[in-house]
């Protein structure tokens, strides 16, 4: 069991608990930790950051690859950026960044994947704000729209569109300049063309 008076320790054992590769849910986390719900919430936005977790449902976690590694080598999640002691720069948490990460982690994607990824509380409009987000990567082929759709849950849907990562250049979002119709991929210190077509 986790002290629920020591939250900084959330992050190590949330990462130890999801070490077999299951994918638990927020109550089973709470459960079995004795973390109170925002804890748990805490502890995975930390691993996120890090790219060792991802959300494969509303409210269900399991690690990456990269997780699994460090739930391995038993490595302790320590409050603060990553990295400060050795001068990388600390991403920013913006929801386009998440999104970023889902898009990342996933491969293939619809607009509902990442903002079930991504969004938190205090978004504003993710469903629109993902949707432009995407709409700016395909133009820069950052992004290809597939074919096929994902079966839609109502019985007149015509199904949700389904995306794909084509140029996965790095951790951080790529960011849409509108002024000079670019994408600055920041991984590549590079101005990528952004026009309508």
């Amino acid at each position: 069991m986790v002290d629920r008076y020591h939250p900084g320790k959330a992050p190590t054992a949330l990462l130890t608990a999801l070490c077999d590769g299951s994918c638990r849910t927020i109550s089973q986390l709470e459960e079995e930790l004795d973390l109170t719900r925002r804890q748990v919430s805490d502890a995975a936005a930390a691993l996120l950051r890090r790219d060792y977790l991802m959300r494969m449902e509303v409210g269900c976690y399991k690690l990456t690859d990269e997780g699994i590694s460090a739930a391995e080598r038993g490595e302790v999640i320590t409050s603060g950026p990553r990295g400060k002691h050795t001068g990388c720069k600390v991403i920013q948490n913006t929801f386009r960044q998440r999104a970023w990460l889902s898009m990342r982690t996933r491969g293939r994607f619809t607009v509902g994947d990442l903002v079930c990824d991504a969004a938190n509380g205090d978004d504003r409009n993710p469903i629109d704000n993902v949707r432009r987000y995407l709409t700016v990567l395909v133009r820069a082929g950052y992004v290809i729209e597939l074919p096929r759709r994902v079966a839609g849950t109502a019985p007149t849907s015509n199904g949700y569109k389904l995306f794909a990562l084509a140029k996965n250049t790095g951790r951080e979002a790529p960011v849409y300049q509108p002024t000079k119709q670019v994408l600055r991929d920041l991984n590549l210190g590079e101005d990528v063309p952004c026009t309508r077509a």
